[in-house]
């Protein structure tokens, strides 16, 4: 097998939400040959693209939608652990390319909620520093009122989970 061939099945396409994709690009370094994005072996999500590599089934074709390429990891096995070469475990089927997504968008969402928390204690609006998040992160211009709006529905669910009571409007009655 040459190197050009072996880079081709060292690589593999998901379907992802787009700003998904457009966060891991920017996120992770990329390699230039493939255009795959390389996670380093320190995340979640690289052991959770190894788990569910899985050999390719006769016949199957790649996804048309595929926007993100990730560069499989390739782990070393322990004693009595399997290794999964990646020239050889190279598919992620549709269902288990959703599970990749759900760990994507569990570090998306640390990583801007953490990314929001620290602009605001440096004096900041929250608003400013989604603003900023979208900006360095190159995201779609779309991106600002629904992170906004993901935001309220995390500072809600941590007040519902420590026990803090929202302030609710009362209805003004007119005499």
């Amino acid at each position: 097998m040459d190197q050009h061939q072996y880079f081709k099945r060292r690589v593999v396409r998901i379907a992802v939400e787009d700003y998904l994709a457009c966060y891991a690009r920017r996120r992770f370094r990329t390699d230039a040959s493939t255009g795959g994005i390389i996670i380093p072996d320190s995340l979640d999500l690289y052991h959770c693209v190894w788990s569910v590599m899985a050999r390719r089934p006769l016949g199957a074709v790649d996804n048309p939608q595929a926007n993100l390429t990730i560069w499989l990891p390739f782990r070393r096995s322990a004693e009595g652990q399997p290794c999964k070469h990646p020239a050889w475990w190279n598919y992620i089927s549709p269902s288990n390319a959703r599970t990749v997504e759900q760990a994507l968008r569990r570090l998306f969402n640390w990583e801007f909620h953490h990314y929001v928390e620290e602009r605001t204690l440096e004096g900041l609006t929250r608003t400013e520093a989604v603003r900023h998040f979208v900006r360095l992160y190159q995201l779609p211009d779309t991106a600002e009122a629904t992170l906004l709006k993901n935001l309220q529905r995390y500072e809600r669910a941590v007040n519902v989970f420590l026990g803090i009571k929202s302030k609710k409007k009362r209805k003004s009655s007119k005499s």
